[in-house]
C-alpha cells in the first residue's frame, strides 16, 4: 500500500486529485492540506510514502515544501504537479529533492502512474518535459552563470 498525503491550496482541485485517485487499489490517501505550513506539519505527523503537493500555493510554494519535506522526511518521496510545463520549475522542483514533475493537463492515469514510479525509488517527469530537456535547461544556465563571470 502506497500512503499519498494531498496538499493543493485550491480546494477543487485537491477534491478532484482525491477523486482519481482513491479507487487505485495499492493506494491510501491519508490526507489533505490546504497551505504549505500544513503540509510540513501533516508530513512530520503521517509520515507519507508520498506527497503530491502544487507547485503554486499561497503562503508556501511547492518548491519551498519539497525543500523542507526532503530534509525532515528524506522517506517521503514528493510529486509536484503543477500547471506550467517550463523546464526551469522542473529542473528547480527536482534540484531540492522532488522526485517527480506532473503536468495538471496530463491524462488522470498519468498521476497514478508518476505516484507508483516514485514509491519504487524511480523519478518520472511528464511529457513533453524529459531529462534530455532539464539537461539541455541545465547546460544553458551553466553557460549563461559562466558568461556573467
Amino acid at each position: 500500500m502506497i500512503n499519498i498525503l494531498l496538499a493543493d491550496d485550491n480546494d477543487t482541485v485537491r477534491q478532484g486529485v482525491r477523486a482519481l485517485l482513491k479507487d487505485e487499489p495499492d493506494f491510501c490517501i491519508l490526507g489533505e492540506a490546504g497551505d504549505g505550513l500544513e503540509t510540513a506539519g501533516l508530513v512530520k505527523q503521517l509520515h507519507p510514502d508520498v506527497l503530491v503537493v502544487d507547485l503554486m500555493m499561497g503562503d508556501m510554494n511547492g518548491i519551498e515544501v519539497a525543500r523542507q519535506v526532503c530534509k525532515s522526511s528524506p522517506c517521503t518521496n514528493v510529486v509536484i504537479i503543477s500547471m506550467y510545463g517550463n523546464e526551469a520549475y522542473a529542473f528547480e522542483a527536482l534540484r531540492v529533492g522532488a522526485k517527480a514533475y506532473v503536468l495538471k493537463e496530463a491524462v488522470p492515469s498519468e498521476l497514478a502512474h508518476a505516484i507508483r514510479e516514485v514509491a519504487a525509488g524511480r523519478p518520472y517527469l511528464s511529457p513533453p518535459l524529459s531529462e534530455e530537456s532539464l539537461k539541455a535547461y541545465r547546460r544553458k544556465l551553466d553557460s549563461t552563470q559562466q558568461s556573467r563571470v
